[in-house]
């Protein structure tokens, strides 16, 4: 992000959080995330240099979005998965601590591409209320490939995780340094461990309805810094230095 040959360690600060940041061997960088609910407005970039902090380098203007709603209705023996908060708890700390990991290198290149093939279903973003309750984000885009469809790494990393989870059924979790990580959820089966290194279009597992799921379906996420984005972009565009 600038010229940082003089400092030893920098980190970024953004909306109240600080970010580490990496070196190239020519520049400081690092990748911020804007949550759906991130509150709108102007927000100042700042880089803190071996503990000091510079001025501003950049100002962000975070406009508001006009998510759409939708309201769910789920069967019995899927809101029985919303009912057990000791077990909802455990896997949000789970998926914390996974995302708290900092690889310091890039691991992934290029332009990441979509997991699966079919048509795009729930959106980034959109506002879902299940059984009536309160509406909460969609935390990631919906794929409607069929049961048993491939479902392949959007990009080169390291499995990070790979389980059943309450909510999120069968899971797939790759770290592609830097913060970033890609998730794969509601599989029927999954066919990486923890710890594989997997490259790009390499198949980690199958299309499912398992965990908090109406029907057969990819859910695809992108986490940076522990905050949930919208992976389209990642596809449209390189990010990175």
């Amino acid at each position: 992000m600038r010229n940082g040959e003089a400092a030893s360690s920098a980190t970024t600060s953004f909306g109240g959080l600080q970010f580490p940041m990496l070196w190239t061997g020519a520049i400081w960088w690092a990748v911020i995330g804007v949550a759906a609910d991130f509150v709108p407005g102007q927000h100042e970039v700042q880089v803190i240099e071996d503990g000091l902090m510079n001025l501003p380098i950049v100002v962000l203007t975070v406009v508001a979005a006009a998510f759409p709603e939708e309201l769910i209705q789920l069967e019995p023996e899927q809101t029985q998965l919303l009912t057990d908060p000791a077990a909802i708890q455990e896997e949000r700390e789970l998926l914390a601590s996974i995302y708290a990991v900092v690889t310091p290198e890039r691991l992934w290149s290029g332009l990441f591409v979509l997991p699966a093939i079919g048509p795009q279903g729930d959106t980034f973003g959109m506002r879902r209320s299940f059984n009536g309750g309160p509406f909460s984000h969609h935390t990631g885009l919906d794929i409607l490939a069929g049961q048993g469809a491939a479902v392949v790494a959007s990009n080169s990393g390291r499995v990070a995780l790979a389980d059943e989870l309450h909510l999120r059924g069968g899971s797939v979790i790759i770290d592609h340094g830097a913060s970033v990580f890609s998730g794969y959820h509601h599989l029927s089966q999954v066919l990486v461990v923890e710890g594989q290194e997997v490259a790009q279009g390499e198949v980690i597992g199958t299309v499912g309805g398992t965990g908090l799921a109406t029907g057969p379906h990819l859910h695809w996420e992108i986490v940076v810094h522990g905050v949930r984005v919208d992976p389209l972009p990642w596809t449209q565009a390189e990010i990175g230095p």
